[in-house]
C-alpha cells in the first residue's frame, strides 16, 4: 500500500509540471541519452528509459536505475488580427520535466527481464497577457467591455506515464517485451467555446491507460533491428471542460521502426521511422484538425574511450497541425514543431554515470488568413541526468 501511494503521488508530481513538447505534445525522447540522438535508437537500447521507447530492449540492460531533469524554454508568439486581436505577444516562460526509471534485470530460474518507468512525457499550452480574439462586445456574456485580458488567453496541458515492463529473450535471438502505460492528465484553460462562453481556467485531472510492445533482434556483430508500438491511451473526460471538448483527450497511437549499424566498432549510426496517429483521435483529431505525423531521426554514438561516450542527431516530421482553421483553432495549443538538433554526451564513473543532452528546434509558423492569426514556436532545452548500476 505505502509503494502503491509513492508511486501514485510521484506520477501526479510530474504531471503537475508543465511541458511545452515537440512531436505534437510528446517529448522527442525521454531523458539525455535517447535526447542526445533526437529520440533514434528504437532497435538499441542504453538504459531503463527505453521502456517507454522500445520495452524489448529491457533484455540488454544491467540491473541500474536512471534519473534526469529537464530545462525546457520554448518561445511561442501569437500575432492575432480577430475581431480586432491583441496584436504580437510572447511568452518564453520555461519549465522542468522529470523522469525516473529503473530495470531490475533478469529473473531469477527465467528469461524475463522487468523494469518500471515514470516520466513527464507530453504537455502544451500558451499564457499570454491578451485574449487570441479582441472585440467580444457581441459575444456570450461579456457586453460591450469585454475584458480581453481575461479570457481566451491561456492554456496548460501536463502529462504524466508510467510502464510496468515485462520483456524475454527467446531462443531465435528475438527479445519481446511490453507491459501497460497508466496515464495521468492535468488541464486548465480559459479558452472561448462555440459559444463564446470562457472557461473556468481551473485544474482537472483525467486518467487513463494504453499498452507498449516492442520487438528487437541482433541481427550480426553490427547490425540491430528493432520497433515497438504503443496503442492509444483512452482517458476519463475532463468533467470542468465538457463544454469545450467534445470528448475525452485521448493520446495518439504510436508506431516507431529503426535499426542500428556499427560503422566502427565505438561509433554507431541509429536510424528510426516514426508515425503518431493525432489524426485518428476523436477530439484532437476531428475536433481541432490535427493530422497524423510521420517522422524521421537520425543520430549517432561514438564511443569516445571507456568512460566517455559524444552523441547528435536530428528529428524531422510534418507538424500535426496545418495552415488556415487549424492554425486559429490551436492558436493557443501551438503544437507545431518539425525540425530538432540535438547532441549529448555521457561520462561514466565506475557504477555511476553522468549524462547531459542539448535540443534545438528551429522556428516554426503557421498562418490562418481567415482570421489574420499567425503563430510561431522555436524550442531550447538542456537535460541533465544520472545512471546507476547495483
Amino acid at each position: 500500500m505505502k509503494n502503491k501511494l509513492i508511486i501514485a503521488l510521484t506520477l501526479a508530481w510530474i504531471a503537475s509540471i508543465s511541458a511545452h513538447a515537440t512531436e505534437g505534445i510528446n517529448l522527442i525522447g525521454i531523458g539525455p541519452i535517447q535526447q542526445g540522438t533526437a529520440g533514434a535508437g528504437v532497435a538499441s537500447a542504453k538504459n531503463s528509459t527505453w521502456l517507454i521507447l522500445n520495452p524489448a530492449g529491457l533484455t540488454d540492460l544491467e540491473r541500474g536505475a536512471d534519473a534526469s531533469i529537464q530545462y525546457f524554454a520554448p518561445n511561442r508568439t501569437i500575432n492575432s488580427g480577430m475581431s480586432g486581436g491583441a496584436g504580437k505577444q510572447t511568452d518564453d516562460s520555461a519549465f522542468f520535466i522529470p523522469s525516473i526509471s529503473t530495470s531490475f534485470g533478469c529473473c531469477r530460474g527465467t528469461n524475463g527481464y522487468l523494469g518500471i518507468g515514470i516520466y513527464g512525457t507530453s504537455g502544451m499550452g500558451v499564457d499570454y497577457n491578451q485574449g487570441r480574439v479582441g472585440d467580444l462586445s457581441s459575444m456570450g456574456p461579456y457586453g460591450p467591455t469585454a475584458p480581453q485580458n481575461q479570457v481566451d488567453q491561456m492554456t496548460e496541458l501536463s502529462v504524466a506515464k508510467m510502464t510496468l515492463t515485462y520483456a524475454e529473450k527467446l531462443d531465435n535471438g528475438w527479445s519481446v517485451g511490453g507491459g501497460p502505460v497508466f496515464v495521468l492528465s492535468r488541464l486548465r484553460t480559459d479558452m472561448l467555446n462555440s459559444s463564446y462562453a470562457a472557461q473556468s481556467g481551473d485544474w482537472d485531472t483525467a486518467v487513463g491507460l494504453g499498452f507498449i510492445i516492442g520487438v528487437n533482434k541482433q541481427i550480426n556483430d553490427k547490425l540491430k533491428i528493432g520497433g515497438s508500438y504503443m496503442t492509444e491511451q483512452f482517458m476519463t473526460e475532463f468533467d470542468e471542460y465538457s463544454d469545450l471538448l467534445d470528448g475525452s483527450l485521448n493520446l495518439p497511437q504510436q508506431l516507431t521502426v529503426g535499426l542500428a549499424y556499427n560503422v566502427l566498432t565505438n561509433v554507431e549510426v541509429a536510424l528510426d521511422y516514426r508515425w503518431v496517429g493525432w489524426g485518428e483521435l476523436d477530439t484532437l483529431g476531428d475536433q481541432f484538425g490535427w493530422e497524423n505525423q510521420n517522422i524521421v531521426k537520425a543520430g549517432i554514438s561514438w564511443d569516445v574511450n571507456e568512460r566517455l561516450t559524444l552523441r547528435s542527431g536530428i528529428s524531422h516530421g510534418n507538424s500535426p497541425i496545418g495552415n488556415g482553421d487549424a492554425a486559429f483553432a490551436n492558436a493557443l495549443f501551438p503544437a507545431i514543431m518539425e525540425t530538432h538538433l540535438a547532441g549529448g554526451l555521457s561520462y561514466q564513473f565506475d557504477s555511476f554515470r553522468l549524462d547531459i543532452a542539448a535540443v534545438h528546434a528551429l522556428e516554426a509558423s503557421r498562418y490562418d488568413s481567415a482570421t489574420a492569426t499567425d503563430i510561431s514556436m522555436s524550442q531550447n532545452s538542456l537535460t541533465i541526468g544520472a545512471g546507476w548500476e547495483f
